[in-house]
């Protein structure tokens, strides 16, 4: 799990207990995390930490070799993107092949369409991996999640579009575009999608950042209905996992040790809500070490 106001990655066994910071992460807060089915390496995009640039997204990323041995195994890499109306990226995630993905952040409200860039896995050794010609571009003002759906094609969510658009990984081609989809839904105040998942019925699940809801497909195509509330803002990833959803919250008042951000699994079926990560005042901080909850996954 990557804590933003820490500067750490924070390792949880699966019962949700803490059991040890996997890597501090330097002058750059975490944001999204993946993971190499190949490698098993862990990559994480960046945003600065402090001087003049703090709280802005950087295109940075971040290597870590050997389960977080942080001290003497962790490099970076920049994301270079000359086309780019920015290289600041946000989003990443890796195929079956071991193919990382990187979507920068912003796009039509920067003069340009967002970029996702794909790093071969053959050329991820190397200290500035180039991203191979002709990338993915989505006409959208944000790129925050991507997902495969259960096509293979590559999805992205971006909470200011409201949408969440779908592209042939060999084409660059369109599939798909949810915009009509969601705001069809009668969800109240209308869905900004940040967390994307999709199950293996191509059934879609959303979180709203700002409205704090967890929402779903009843069956591809729609419609999209309520699944639970959750407390806002949910800024972080949605996570699909043995037959669970997995979100967090995000405090964007400053953090204390009493009000860590909680992790909440939710049954896709049910909706039923629990606190899979969660803290108290000290001395007792139960499960949580997590200040600026951002992006979790279920590593190897």
């Amino acid at each position: 799990m990557s804590s933003i106001r820490s500067n750490s990655i924070e390792e949880f066994n699966t019962s949700g207990t803490w059991l040890r910071t996997f890597a501090t992460t330097g002058p750059y807060a975490p944001v999204a995390l993946a993971q190499s089915p190949i490698t098993r390496e862990i990559f994480v995009t960046t945003m600065w930490a402090s001087g003049p640039s703090v709280g802005q997204l950087t295109n940075k990323i971040l290597r870590y070799h050997q389960s977080g041995n942080f001290e003497i195994d962790w490099d970076t890499f920049t994301v270079a993107c000359g086309s780019c109306p920015t290289a600041q990226t946000q989003s990443l995630l890796f195929d079956s092949s071991g193919d990382l993905w990187v979507a920068t952040a912003y796009g039509t409200d920067a003069g340009g369409p967002i970029y996702i860039l794909k790093y071969l896995a053959a050329d991820l050794t190397l200290p500035n991996p180039p991203a191979l010609p002709s990338p993915i571009m989505a006409n959208m003002y944000r790129g925050d999640q991507m997902a495969f759906n259960a096509s293979g094609n590559l999805c992205i969510a971006g909470f200011i579009d409201e949408d969440v658009k779908c592209f042939d990984t060999s084409t660059g081609a369109q599939t798909a575009d949810y915009s009509a989809e969601i705001h069809a839904s009668s969800i109240s105040p209308v869905i900004e999608p940040a967390g994307l998942a999709f199950d293996a019925a191509n059934r879609m699940y959303l979180t709203s950042v700002f409205g704090g809801q967890l929402a779903k497909e009843l069956k591809p195509g729609g419609p999209i209905v309520s699944l639970a509330t959750l407390t806002p803002q949910l800024g972080g990833n949605l996570v699909l996992h043995g037959g669970n959803l997995y979100t967090s919250t995000y405090k964007v008042s400053p953090p204390t040790f009493s009000t860590p951000d909680p992790v909440y699994e939710v049954s896709p079926s049910s909706g039923a809500v629990t606190k899979f990560i969660y803290g108290t005042a000290p001395p007792a901080l139960g499960n949580d070490h997590i200040w600026g909850a951002s992006w979790m996954i279920f590593y190897f």
